[in-house]
């Protein structure tokens, strides 16, 4: 396996199947009369936990506050969106099959922070890329109607 192919594997396709099964688990939880607040704390519990075995697993830990800064934006940003999933369940009724692909056009504004932020233009085919933004909003579109 590539070095290319193993990163495509370890930073995209078991994130994805992980990140599928965490919203089934926030249905479930939903469902089953979780507070939101409760809910919340509970995911907390279990990031910490995965944080406190990367610590434990490696033991050079380099932080500043320059790079902790925006990684707590990233789980108030996270947080709050998961929030916001799990009203739309409770209160709304919606389907996770239809808010999923909803909220991960996520993707769309992680490539355009790359893009611009870490000029990451350069280095990506932008034909390609635009053609697969536009699959990704057609498909949101499509689920949503």
């Amino acid at each position: 396996m590539t070095e290319t192919q193993l990163g495509i594997l370890i930073g995209g396709l078991v994130p994805a199947l992980l990140f599928g099964v965490s919203g089934i688990c926030q249905k479930f939880s939903n469902q089953h009369g979780i507070s939101t607040g409760v809910y919340v704390l509970s995911v907390g519990i279990g990031v910490v936990l995965v944080g406190v075995a990367l610590c434990l697993w490696n033991s050079s830990q380099t932080w500043s506050v320059r790079s902790v800064v925006p990684a707590i934006v990233m789980g108030l940003a996270w947080g709050s969106g998961v929030v916001l999933v799990a009203v739309a369940i409770n209160q709304y009724g919606m389907p996770l099959s239809v808010l999923a692909p909803l909220y991960n056009m996520n993707t769309l504004v992680a490539v355009v922070g790359a893009l611009f932020i870490f000029s990451e233009w350069r280095d990506v085919n932008v034909v390609r890329l635009v053609i697969g933004s536009l699959l990704i909003i057609g498909g949101g579109v499509l689920v949503s109607t």
